[in-house]
């Protein structure tokens, strides 16, 4: 908040997928939601798919996100929020526990990070099981362990092809 008051009376006018919102930043640091405004400091115009990827990710994919959002207006406003929206975590057990309660929250979140992790592991298992099949049975992908047999092969080959190339130098140049 304190970073924020630095910026009091500027506006920033997000578009989102869903819909636009239009704030003030507040002498104290708070924002203020505005119905409309004609001139904003700074504009950031989030695409879905940035929206997406910041709700539902960490690391890099998050900094993609962020480097994928439109931004228009005030260039050290918008540092100050990307930098404050890269440190934003959601609570969403706790916000969840605020509506149902804490132990139908808890239990929801524990069940939703079971069912992620197991859908994580089922698409797993599926990917490498499409990569056996096609490059097991249909012999349409070349396996890893053949392609490092390969690619040895090849430099091998090609240290011999630069073996015999000196050889027939040296051999060129006594008969001279």
């Amino acid at each position: 908040m304190n970073q924020l008051a630095k910026h009091a009376g500027k506006t920033i006018h997000l578009q989102l997928p869903l819909g636009d919102l239009s704030c003030e930043i507040g002498s104290t640091g708070l924002l203020q939601v505005l119905k409309q405004v004609d001139c904003p400091s700074l504009t950031l115009e989030v695409s879905t798919k940035a929206l997406n990827d910041l709700a539902g990710s960490s690391g890099s994919l998050r900094e993609q996100a962020f480097k994928a959002v439109k931004i228009t207006g005030d260039a050290d406003l918008a540092q100050l929020i990307g930098r404050l929206a890269g440190q934003l975590r959601w609570e969403y057990e706790e916000d969840l526990a605020r509506l149902v309660g804490d132990a139908p929250a808890h239990f929801a979140v524990k069940q939703g990070k079971r069912l992620v992790s197991a859908t994580y592991s089922a698409a797993t298992d599926l990917r490498d099981n499409v990569v056996e099949y096609l490059s097991e049975e249909k012999k349409v992908l070349l396996h890893q362990r053949d392609f490092m047999i390969r690619k040895s092969e090849l430099n091998d080959m090609r240290d011999a092809v630069d073996r015999l190339e000196k050889r027939i130098q040296l051999l060129e140049q006594k008969a001279k």
